[in-house]
């Protein structure tokens, strides 16, 4: 399984991590800061915080193993 982890700063000292299931195959670096620059108006954190940046972006990959 892969997942996009995209972290963003904030306007204060915490950070918002965004967990994405299955993104496309060959996503860039630059598609991922595009689609961050529309998140960011509307995303706040739970105590408040206002988002101000992309800070990283990472493809977690996984893989299960059914133990028999």
């Amino acid at each position: 399984m892969k997942e996009l982890v995209m972290v963003f700063d904030t306007n204060g000292t915490s950070k918002m991590t965004i967990s994405i299931d299955n993104p496309k195959e060959e996503i860039a670096l630059s598609d991922v800061q595009a689609a961050a620059e529309k998140l960011i108006p509307i995303l706040i954190t739970s105590s408040g915080a206002e988002i101000t940046a992309l800070n990283k972006a990472s493809i977690v990959t996984t893989q299960t193993e059914v133990l028999e």
